[in-house]
This record gives C-alpha cells, sequence and structure tokens, in this order.
C-alpha cells in the first residue's frame, strides 16, 4: 500500500492500524497478534567523506554483506542505484569503526553513494 496525506494525519492512521490485534490460532490456542505497519522508506545519509567506513560499519551488521542484495518484494537495488545515479558502496572494512545505535527489527539495504557536486569556487552545489 502507498499512504499519502498530511504527515500528522498519516501517524495517526499508522498508530490506529497498529492498535489493531487480530485472532489467530496456534498450538491449539486462540492467541491476538498485533497488525504490523512497516514503512518502506528512502533515506539520504549525509556524512564527512572520510568518516564512509564508519557509516557502513555502523549501519550494516557485520554479518550482512555489502554486495548486491535482493530486496523486499524483488526490487533490484542495482536498478534504483541507477535511477539515483549513485555508485556502489566500497567493500566494508569490518575492522574499522563502528558506533552503538539501536535498530532492533529494522531492516537496512544499502543502494550506493553519490558524492557532492563543488563549483569552480570549491561551493557545494544541490544534487
Amino acid at each position: 500500500m502507498i499512504s499519502r496525506g498530511i504527515k500528522d494525519r498519516v501517524d495517526r492512521f499508522v498508530e490506529d492500524m497498529s492498535a489493531q490485534y487480530f485472532p489467530i490460532e496456534m498450538n491449539g490456542k486462540k492467541i491476538y497478534v498485533q497488525l504490523a505497519m512497516r514503512p518502506l522508506q528512502l533515506w539520504e545519509v549525509v556524512f564527512p567523506e572520510p568518516c564512509l567506513q564508519e557509516v557502513m560499519n555502523t549501519i550494516w551488521d557485520s554479518n550482512v554483506p555489502i554486495k548486491e542484495q535482493q530486496f523486499p518484494y524483488k526490487l533490484r537495488l542495482g536498478a534504483l542505484r541507477k535511477l539515483l545515479r549513485a555508485k556502489k558502496l566500497p567493500a566494508l572494512d569490518k575492522s574499522g569503526l563502528k558506533r552503538i545505535v539501536r535498530r532492533d527489527f529494522v531492516s537496512c539495504y544499502p543502494i550506493g553513494i553519490k558524492g557532492d557536486k563543488y563549483d569552480e569556487n570549491n561551493k557545494c552545489e544541490s544534487l
């Protein structure tokens, strides 16, 4: 599904939907499970270029290889990378620094990297 609306109204809709429970039978017992609302969001992560490996180590577990992956719903990340005119991410250096962030039950899929553009006066232009 795709939602569209004023942010506070969309947030309220998501909260109301997330408050719904439905019955299911498991092991001969009737239990109630919460409706799961899972957003798919596209993020631009901006950081100083020398910190690339640290950012990559922070976002992706050491178990997750940084390579061409299959995105849910069979959408190829390579196609999205091409559409965004980004390049493939470099190989992950697992020995680098990693910051502690909470990401329980959050999946992150690498798309690519795109550097800033600078004009002749070394001013950063909008991408």
